[in-house]
Formats: structure tokens, C-alpha cells, sequence
């Protein structure tokens, strides 16, 4: 019992030492009403300027669709002075939308541009691109809401 108890208090504190699960973040795909909601987990990485954050969430438009996605947000390249962050998704979805597609990229600059694009399932491309990657509230964010415009994948 004493050995399990130990193992466990190792891992917990190995866990802690090595990566920090942060609140959730929400980006809103200007100037359309897709909304991105992730969590962050960030991992210590000498290779990256101190730490890789990987990301994990849902991308919806309202209640037109929803995407799971994972990916990261980590510095961009080449490197500035501040650096900038660099958000990179890959969600995949089951509806007509994004030229019925299956699976989706997602590549931004926070409150920066950003492009998506689609592939899969069917033949041919799906691209669309937007001024700002705007880090919104996650408190304001509805999934039900219904949508008001043309959403990202329409």
C-alpha cells in the first residue's frame, strides 16, 4: 500500500511539474459567427521558447455545426520581437457544411488572420479566410444560439 501510495504522489507531482491545464480560451473567426472553444494544457519544451501549449475543443456555428478539434498555440515563425502566437486546428464534421467535407484545418494568428481549409469525402477544396482571429469571452459563447449571417462553412 505504502508503494502504490508513493507512486501515485509521483506521478501527481511529475504531472504538476511538467504541465499546467489552464481555463478555456474562445476565438471568434471574424467576420463570420463560427466560435472556437479551447482548453490549453501547456508543457514544458526547451525547443520552443519554453513551453508547447496543446489545445483541445469544439468549433461551432451555433447549432449549423460542430467540430471537435485538437491542435496547438504555439510561437510563430519566422519569430518577432514580441513573438506572436500561432494557432493551428484540425477538427472533422459530419454535415453539409464546408462543401461537405469531412476534414478541416484551421491555421491563425490570435486576434490576427486566419484561413481554413477542407478536404475529404468528396472531391475538390473548401477555403475561406477572415480578418481577425478575435479572442472573445468564453461567458458570452451559446452553442444552441442560432446563427445570424453566413457562417465560416456556408
Amino acid at each position: 500500500m505504502d508503494l502504490a501510495k508513493t507512486a501515485l504522489a509521483s506521478s501527481i507531482i511529475l504531472g504538476l511539474a511538467f504541465s499546467t491545464a489552464h481555463a478555456e480560451i474562445c476565438y471568434k473567426l471574424d467576420p463570420f459567427p463560427d466560435v472556437v472553444r479551447v482548453n490549453e494544457t501547456t508543457s514544458l519544451d526547451e525547443a520552443v521558447e519554453g513551453s508547447h501549449t496543446a489545445v483541445v475543443g469544439n468549433w461551432t456555428a451555433g447549432n449549423a455545426y460542430s467540430l471537435p478539434v485538437v491542435g496547438s498555440l504555439d510561437v510563430d515563425v519566422p519569430r518577432s520581437n514580441p513573438p506572436k502566437l500561432r494557432l493551428g486546428l484540425h477538427g472533422t464534421q459530419h454535415t453539409a457544411a464546408f462543401g461537405n467535407h469531412s476534414d478541416c484545418t484551421l491555421d491563425g494568428i490570435p486576434n490576427g488572420p486566419w484561413t481554413l481549409s477542407c478536404d475529404g469525402r468528396v472531391a475538390g477544396i473548401f477555403n475561406n479566410s477572415g480578418p481577425t482571429l478575435a479572442t472573445i469571452s468564453c461567458d458570452t459563447v451559446s452553442t444552441s444560439a442560432t446563427v445570424i449571417g453566413k457562417a465560416a462553412g456556408q
